[in-house]
């Protein structure tokens, strides 16, 4: 996961005007719902859910977060936006980082469907992260799907009068610019926690690794590759820098800090992996004490 900025996306011609038009629709087909339920004298939250299920199911609405699915991928340059896979062989699916339909974690909530126009509520993500997956060979799990968790003592916005900024969801955020930052990922792949066990920053990315699926093993694997590759390219730097006066093998030098600075860049795939690998590789065991590689430090800055 990397910061994905969301003030960048270019929208298509009159894209807003039906967004803020499909809302107002959905708005009036609920409240008639309720009233003809209350003077049916049947079941209003019910029907109420009906009318928000069947407004969302409607084709043209569907195609409002559909038409953005392609400046959303271009944000992050394909990439899915929790996992930074590209898997060009998976769909890809426009996800509501709060749902729009219902909340798992929440049986009586409808679902924040006042947001499923709302641009700022939207997320670029593959089918590995974003529907329910289950890897049985390697005993893992995942998919976001509806679920949207929330940190213990956090009131839940229950309706569009709510503010949803007072919400602490306890989902790691591509959109925030802070979250990516709580995620690293072990030499074997596997991704894990960046703070100390017990935190709250902590507990958000057990969930998110989880919830995410980011320890699918195909991602897994991928990882993986580019820790080797991290790991080589390192090993090419010692070699290469006592003889860094000859131009040829500088030439050499510098065509791998160019390499290293690829993987490292943003919108690179496993971006945040490849930069997690160079880090750690900045504090190496010689003769038995621990040596910073100031150089090493130097080109990732």
């Amino acid at each position: 996961m990397r910061f994905v900025d969301t003030s960048q996306l270019e929208f298509p011609e009159g894209w807003q005007a039906r967004a803020d038009n499909a809302l107002n629709e959905l708005r009036g087909e609920i409240a008639k719902a309720e009233a003809a339920a209350v003077a049916a004298g049947t079941d209003v939250p019910a029907a109420r859910r009906a009318a928000i299920t069947a407004g969302l199911e409607k084709n043209a609405r569907a195609k409002l977060w559909q038409d953005l699915a392609p400046p959303l991928s271009e944000l992050s340059r394909r990439k899915c936006w929790y996992s930074e896979s590209l898997n060009p062989m998976a769909d890809k699916n426009v996800d509501h980082f709060r749902p729009k339909n219902r909340v798992l974690e929440d049986a009586v909530h409808e679902g924040y469907w006042w947001l499923a126009f709302d641009w700022r509520n939207f997320r670029y993500s593959s089918q590995w992260s974003n529907q329910r997956r289950v890897d049985r060979a390697n005993k893992s799990s995942g998919g976001k799907r509806d679920h949207f968790p929330l940190a213990d003592g956090s009131v839940r916005a229950m309706g569009e009068a709510d503010d949803v900024e007072n919400e602490v969801p306890n989902l790691l955020d591509p959109a925030d610019p802070e979250d990516w930052k709580l995620l690293t990922f072990r030499p074997d792949g596997h991704p894990t926690p960046a703070r100390s066990q017990g935190t709250a920053e902590y507990r958000r990315a057990e969930v998110s690794i989880e919830v995410y699926h980011l320890d699918y093993k195909e991602l897994v694997d991928d990882r993986r590759v580019v820790a080797g590759k991290v790991q080589r390219l390192v090993q090419d730097f010692e070699r290469l820098k006592p003889k860094i006066d000859d131009p040829k093998i500088r030439k050499v030098y510098k065509n791998h800090q160019i390499e290293l600075l690829r993987a490292i860049r943003p919108d690179s795939e496993y971006s945040a992996a490849a930069l997690a690998y160079a880090r750690a590789e900045i504090y190496t065991l010689d003769r038995g004490h621990q040596a910073k590689r100031e150089w090493l430090a130097d080109i990732l800055n």
